[in-house]
């Protein structure tokens, strides 16, 4: 629960003004330059063949988080990453579902977005 709590610390800490474009986020995004690595939950030989992949986390917030890593991931893909302390944040585990992969400069550019943990 602290994580939580330090990220509406964050949200709340975003400038009034925003620019003139929509924003359809509803969470505030925090930088984080870390790098973490995600396991793959999905069943795809993609996934089979390669299940784990490094994500060098670019920003988080309440809602997910977006990340550079070299190798393709499919959108709606769900990963399960271990996020060590990040922004004076305790470590803790996430769980998200691929919202879109794009190519980059630097390799793919991924967006997850946050979902509860699935049960046992």
């Amino acid at each position: 629960m602290a994580v939580l709590a330090r990220l509406r610390e964050v949200d709340r800490s975003e400038p009034a003004e925003r620019p003139l474009r929509i924003e359809r986020r509803v969470f505030g995004r925090a930088p984080a330059h870390v790098r973490v690595e995600a396991r793959r939950l999905a069943n795809t030989l993609s996934a089979l063949r390669r299940p784990l992949v490094n994500l060098h986390v670019r920003d988080i917030s309440l809602g997910g988080l977006s990340a550079l890593t070299e190798h393709p991931i499919e959108e709606g893909e769900q990963l399960e990453v271990y996020l060590p302390s990040v922004n004076g944040m305790p470590p803790w585990d996430a769980y998200g579902r691929v919202v879109r992969c794009e190519t980059s400069p630097l390799g793919y550019r991924v967006a997850l977005e946050f979902e509860p943990r699935p049960a046992a």
